[in-house]
């Protein structure tokens, strides 16, 4: 089980959202790099790096100069660096990969284009992260803005491709530090063949550990970190890798 701490970032500064809604943003930092920094220093092995502007489709320099100011922070502390949003082409894969990501998240492509998707999978084989953004049953896009189709069918589907895992985020939990949705992320496990993060409502150690006994790999942790409700160095100790 690895800890991995969110940076979740939109014109530039570090946010979080709630429930997926852009409209209800939380702005915890002006200089996410200076995140990654403390992150690095509590012990963080990797980090969730999100570009909330690129999800949707947009281009906002100030957000991907902030994207790989963190990528350079996390590259001096030796933390690896997972790196999502609007990552739709294997010329932006390899962008990322080049600029010190170690693996790249592949959302709405995996579930709108799984053709794409694909191609860049093989290309990039054990470098690439499927995210399943799941309210219910059903697949999110475009920054959780679409519904994109039965879960279990892209499952079922990405199970055959050389991804290095699978990010399993429930999106109506996602931000609310309620806990996690154990029985969809088991389900989950149980049919995907590789590792499984789990991301969305955890907001104590507890919440990982149960992510653990269900089969989890890893698990993301976001708002309730910000919020100081989570300890990540304890998370850490707890979960050492």
């Amino acid at each position: 089980m690895i800890v991995i701490p969110a940076i979740d970032i939109r014109e530039g500064r570090c946010v979080r959202l709630v429930q997926g809604d852009y409209s209800r943003e939380h702005v915890y930092e002006e200089d996410p790099a200076a995140v990654a920094l403390r992150l690095a220093e509590s012990g963080a092995h990797r980090i969730h790096l999100v570009d909330l502007d690129a999800a949707r489709g947009m281009v906002n320099l100030d957000s991907a100069t902030a994207a790989r100011g963190v990528l350079e922070t996390a590259r001096q502390r030796g933390v690896e660096v997972e790196v999502g949003g609007g990552v739709r082409t294997l010329a932006a894969a390899e962008r990322w990969l080049a600029a010190g990501a170690a693996f790249v998240v592949l959302g709405s492509v995996a579930v709108q284009d799984p053709d794409a998707a694909q191609v860049i999978c093989a290309a990039l084989p054990g470098r690439c992260l499927a995210s399943l953004d799941v309210r219910g049953d059903t697949a999110q896009a475009q920054g959780w803005t679409e519904g994109a189709g039965s879960a279990a069918t892209h499952l079922e589907r990405w199970a055959g491709w050389p991804l290095a895992g699978l990010v399993r985020t429930d999106v109506d939990l996602d931000g609310m530090m309620g806990g996690p949705d154990l029985g969809g992320l088991e389900k989950t496990v149980r049919a995907f063949p590789g590792p499984v993060i789990a991301s969305g409502g955890i907001s104590t150690v507890d919440d990982i550990v149960r992510c653990a006994e269900v089969g989890a790999a890893g698990a993301i942790v976001g708002r309730a970190l910000y919020e100081g409700s989570f300890d990540l160095r304890a998370a850490i100790l707890r979960f050492p890798r």
